[in-house]
This record gives structure tokens, sequence and C-alpha cells, in this order.
């Protein structure tokens, strides 16, 4: 089976012109891999991932090996953000906002999983959201300058479903011509590149791509305002074939004991392994379209699971190891080797092209359609699902934005920002649309949303301000999160301020989080 693919939307011409050098794109199989033959003669020089639009591709006919295959192959990837959690970590900065819609930096944190999407050539993105959360969502793409068209999927989440339960909700809106479904949380921030995933994902003939990256500690062990409390560190566990990246194993940080135990299959099916607790699960997943049907099946063992990271995914990972069964389909339950879908690297190239002639050293090969990988990333990758990795992220915003929301109109002090000549701001502050800084304030290392008002005489220091926050002349608020309006002088240090009416005149708050009190009597 092919193990690289070409990636393109036009259709191009097939012709027997031999391509330059300088455009030809190599495609080989596991055993061959890409590069070893170019069509120009030349030995492991062309890397082209892409296609110039006028680009003849030639027959299979003139090469001499099946190593390097020249093809036009079209597939398709749908998107799908996940964006309907409670956000249940993060205090009550969920009460009144869903997660996906907290402010992280100057933007809502779901722009920055879309964005990614964008970057990668995707124009309609499926993102599903709680019920009541649709008109605000649909506001996101216009407000923040995105370029995509969102089918809004709601769903109600008054019993807490699980990342499963949201993907079997907007199964009927999965297209049955995709080749592959990406699957990506709305917390995920990122500089990946999305197409680099796709093109590990087909190039390995992969069902299951994961991204995952090294864990971050100065995100996991940060500490966010309020009362003092230790971060509860949790490791994912990952468990990787030496030198493939194939992945053997993975388990949820919290989901298992002190012993963790192998199946004598995983030990079989490698010559050595890498387990590993020092990296992260990213919650972006590429899935092949058969294998998204057999997780969405009522026939299939999944239809009970919850979550797609802790329940289904080992699930996936073990199907590598096993045999097809001999019971009849009727007395039992559906199976992967029911649903997997495979090709035979002859039948994928006179798929492409009628006219070949296969070459006498050809064997054919037959990949494992069932292989699950992991792509490895090196750079920024971290997900604000907890309120520690949320605040460090807000904090070291200024730094990373460039990376992490590349190509974008948005800037760190957006131009429609009023700031007074008068007013002190540092060059480490993010400063929202629409936002007002007067005379004699100053702020330092902090994030201020969008058509905010900060009056006179205001000292802000390692703070971040959510949307239309208006802080009162006076005030003096130190390494706080504030998501209302603080409407009387006062000096807050290390509080996070989600009611108004909590702050008192000339009152000092420290280490607390100030909130509406809820009573069940």
């Amino acid at each position: 089976m092919l193990t690289s693919v070409l990636h393109k939307q036009e259709e191009l011409p097939i012709t027997g012109k031999r391509p330059s050098h300088e455009t030809c794109v190599v495609v080989g199989t596991r055993s061959h891999p890409a590069g070893d033959l170019c069509c120009c003669g030349r030995r492991r020089r062309c890397s082209s991932r892409s296609l110039p639009g006028d680009l003849d591709l030639p027959l299979f006919s003139f090469i001499t090996t099946p190593a390097v295959i020249y093809a036009k192959m079209r597939l398709e990837a749908q998107a799908i953000v996940l964006a309907a959690g409670p956000g249940m970590r993060m205090t009550t900065l969920t009460n009144h906002t869903p997660k996906c819609l907290l402010p992280l930096g100057t933007l809502p944190m779901v722009c920055y999983p879309l964005q990614l999407l964008q970057e990668a050539g995707f124009s309609e993105v499926t993102v599903v959201v709680s019920v009541g959360e649709e008109q605000r969502m649909s506001k996101v793409v216009e407000q923040y300058g995105l370029k995509l068209n969102l089918d809004i999927a709601p769903v109600n989440t008054s019993h807490d479903p699980g990342t499963a339960d949201s993907l079997r909700h907007v199964a009927s809106k999965i297209k049955r011509s995709v080749d592959d479904v990406v699957i990506v949380s709305s917390d995920l921030v990122t500089d990946v590149k999305l197409q680099d995933i796709l093109n590990r994902h087909r190039s390995s003939g992969a069902a299951f791509t994961m991204l995952t990256a090294n864990k971050q500690p100065e995100f996991l062990k940060a500490f966010a305002p309020g009362p003092k409390t230790k971060p509860t560190l949790s490791s994912d566990v990952v468990c990787l074939e030496t030198g493939t990246k194939r992945l053997m194993y993975a388990v949820a940080g919290g989901d298992y004991d002190e012993v963790i135990t192998l199946h004598s299959r995983v030990f079989k099916s490698a010559k050595s392994l890498d387990l590993s607790t020092s990296v992260i699960d990213a919650h972006l997943y590429i899935m092949k379209r058969w294998l998204v049907d057999y997780i969405l099946s009522k026939e299939s063992p999944c239809e009970e699971m919850g979550s797609l990271k802790a329940e289904i995914l080992p699930h996936i990972i073990s199907r590598q190891f096993t045999r097809k069964p001999t019971k009849p389909r009727s007395e039992r339950k559906l199976d992967i080797h029911d649903v997997i879908e495979k090709e035979e690297y002859d039948d994928l190239v006179k798929k492409y092209n009628s006219s070949v002639e296969l070459s006498r050293h050809h064997n054919s090969c037959q990949m494992d359609p069932r292989v699950c990988y992991v792509y490895l990333h090196q750079g920024c990758c971290v997900r604000a699902n907890t309120l520690n990795s949320y605040w460090q992220l807000n904090r070291k915003m200024h730094s990373l934005f460039e990376q992490v929301y590349p190509n974008s109109e948005w800037s760190i002090k957006h131009p429609s920002a009023d700031i007074h000549e008068r007013a002190q701001v540092g060059e480490d502050c993010l400063i929202g649309s629409g936002s007002v800084i007067c005379e004699k304030t100053n702020v330092t290392s902090s994030v201020i949303g969008n058509h905010c008002r900060i009056n006179p005489f205001v000292r802000l220091l390692n703070c971040v301000l959510g949307d239309h926050i208006t802080i009162a002349s006076g005030c003096v608020i130190e390494n706080s999160l504030i998501v209302a309006s603080i409407e009387r002088k006062c000096t807050i240090k290390n509080c996070i301020v989600t009611d108004p009416n909590k702050i008192e005149e000339l009152k000092t708050y420290t280490n607390e989080i100030l909130e509406t009190t809820q009573d069940f009597a």
C-alpha cells in the first residue's frame, strides 16, 4: 500500500511527460521509502509534498520499480471541534461563559484550534457546542476574522456527555465521501502544522494518528490565583514501538494503578518498546472514515464507551493485535475486522493508472490497516483544560501569539484600542479591540480583553481581564483573574473575581475566589 499520498483539490491529467527534478513528487512504499528514486533519475533529492497546478504526471509504465509512483489522489478530510465540555476544573469561570469561549489572550479559546484548521486549508468545520450557545459560537468567525464556515451542532450537556457522546451526536454530519476525520478539542493551543500530521497519517497507512507533545512543566505546575492548592499532576502513559512511532499502548492519567500490565501480544508485535510518562495526549486525532464508522456503530463494543481518550482509544489500540473472529457474525458483536477497508499495493496502482505495467521486481505487499501511530510535536502544544494551564497560557500569550495564531490580522495590541499617551502600558501586555486605557494608569504583564475600560489611577500587574470589564479609578490589582467589573476602589491580590457584588469600597482581598454564593437550602 502507498505510504505517501498527494493532497490537492484540482484534478490533474496523467500523461507520459516526465516532470522536471524541481517539480517532481516522490511517493514510496514502506519497503521503498519516498525519496529513493526520482523521476528525473536522481536519488534522494526530491522532497516536495505539494503539486504545482500545471504539473503533468508521468505514466507508471516508464518507472522501473514500484518504489516510486506519481499519481493524483484526492483525499478529503473533515474537521470536528469538540467544544461542549463544561470546564468543571475552571472553578466559577464557566458559570456564565462556556469553557470554549473563555478569553485566552484577547481571543476566545476556540479560536486557536479553528485557526489551526484554517491554516491547514479547511474551509468548513463542524463544531459541537452546548445547547444554547449556538448564537455566541456563530459570531466567533465574523468577530475575529476567521474565514471558515461553521456547522454548529448543539448537544445537551445536562447529563455530562463524554467526548465520544459528542461525536455520536454529529454522526449524521460526517460525510460519506471523506477519507479521514480530524477531531480536535477546543482547548488546544499549539504551533504544530496540521498538514504535517495529515501527511504522516497518510504516508504510514494508519487508521489512527494521535498528536502528542513533550510535557511543559511551567504550564502543569503553575499556580493560578485564588486559594493556594498544590496542582494535581497525572501523567498519560504512552508506549511506542521503538523507531517507528507505532502506538502500542496508551492509558489516560489517573486511569491506572502503580502497576501497568501489557498484554503478551504487545511484546510479540514489536522488537522493542519505549514506555513514557513524559508526553501528553493533545486531544487531536485523525481517523480513517471506516474507523469512525466502527466507533459509532450501535453494534460495536464502543457503543457503551463515553470517552475517546480514556475508553475508545485504548480499545482501538488493542485491536491492532487481535485475530479475525472465527464465530459467525450473527453470534458476536461487531469486530474491527468486519469493517476495515484495505487495498493491496497492486490495487491502488491500478486504481490510479490503468496503463500500469508492473515491474518483475515487484512483490505485492499488504499493510496492516489497523495500525495506530503518534505524531510527536517538539514545539508549543498545551491544553487549557485546567485552571493552572489556562492561567499560565494567558500570562505567556504575549510571547506565544505569533506562533500559535499565525497569519492573522489580529494583533497583541489591537489597532482600535485607545491607549492614552500618559498611560504606561508594558510591551508584554495584550490589549483587545475597543478597549480604553485612561491616563495615569500603569499596566504591566497583563491581558486586557475586548471593550474594557481602565479608569485613571489604576495599577494592574500580572492580571488577566475578560471582555467588557470596567476597573474603577484608584484600584490596585495584582496577579488576579478578573471576569467581572470592579466598580469600587479596592486592592485585589491573587484573586479570581466572577461577581462584582462581592467587592466593597476600600477593602483588600487576597487569595480568594469572589463568586456568587449559592444557597441550596
